[in-house]
């Protein structure tokens, strides 16, 4: 057992090494989401203003407070979007490692197939949550300078919550990204997603504009819960101070926002939301086990 978890240390810091050699790399991980947010403060924002004052079809709110609800919808946006793309970026090193036969060598070793497995995934986990954790501090810069609204719990949820994301992410992409044989085909794959995920969890646009055919479609996705919970910590503040000088504009813009959501008919908010979003955790990770298992066992067999 000591020999294992000695192993698998190693693992992880060779994997850790070798993204953090790639600079390049690193730069574009952590580049990937900043640009996203960049483009919001350049030419999107104003658009979304004005979303947002057409859902209040007329009520008077305060400027400032209104645009740190839209600040708020988008950074909860980004975040849902980075811990989903970073993590499968991250598993480069992995594909890389298959595609050239270093793996090969490594299960040649007398290590287990379920530590190695297990040390590509904490080390997807590690580099997940580093540059998800930059990118939280450089959105909370951006509130703090814009209008801050947040209450401690709001803080905490969000932390919680990112870590919880990348999780996620890391179990979901490890498993997908374990039918990839080369760099090429996940690079692309990436792209796709890169592309595709922030419309699908309905992080860049509300999911109540969506037909109905496709609200129905994205509840199967995962990030839709995260993309979903972020939304009510990030925007829960500044909706609170708008709720209590016009309370029915709070009401618009909740739905208006997709910060409630319909769940096959049911109305949900941030607590069933967290709730699916930690069941769907817990069933890739059933997922990930059933995978590893069955192909250590058609391994032994053959």
């Amino acid at each position: 057992m000591k020999g294992e978890l000695l192993a698998m240390g190693r693992l992880v810091g060779r994997s850790l090494r070798i993204f953090l050699r790639d600079k390049v790399g690193v730069f574009f991980s952590l580049l990937a989401p900043l640009i996203v947010l960049l483009l919001y403060v350049l030419f999107l924002g104003e658009v979304q203003m004005s979303s947002a004052e057409a859902a209040l079809q007329g009520v008077p709110v305060e400027e400032n407070v209104l645009r740190a609800f839209v600040d708020g919808w988008m950074l909860a946006g980004v975040m849902a979007v980075s811990c989903i793309t970073v993590s499968f970026s991250a598993q480069n090193i992995m594909i890389a490692d298959r595609e050239r036969n270093v793996l090969s060598d490594i299960l040649v070793s007398p290590v287990g197939r379920q530590t190695v497995t297990f040390a590509y995934f904490v080390s997807n986990v590690v580099v997940t949550a580093v540059i998800c954790l930059v990118v939280l501090a450089v959105s909370f810069g951006y509130l703090a300078f814009s209008g801050w609204y947040l209450s401690a719990g709001d803080v905490f949820g969000i932390l919680g919550l990112t870590l919880l994301s990348v999780l996620s992410a890391a179990l979901i992409s490890t498993l997908v990204c374990s039918f990839f044989k080369s760099t090429n085909a996940h690079g692309a794959f990436v792209g796709i997603l890169s592309a595709a995920i922030g419309f699908l969890t309905g992080a860049y646009m509300p999911i109540s504009v969506f037909p109905t055919a496709v609200q129905y479609l994205v509840l199967f996705i995962p990030g839709t819960y995260s993309a979903g919970a972020f939304r009510n910590l990030f925007m829960n503040g500044a909706l609170s101070e708008i709720a209590a000088s016009v309370p029915p504009a709070a009401e618009g813009l909740r739905e208006g926002f997709s910060m409630n959501m319909d769940f096959f008919g049911a109305t949900i908010g941030l607590g069933e939301m967290l709730w699916i979003f930690a069941g769907t955790v817990l069933l890739f990770l059933a997922i990930d086990l059933l995978v590893h298992f069955v192909r250590r066992s058609s391994k032994q067999r053959s």
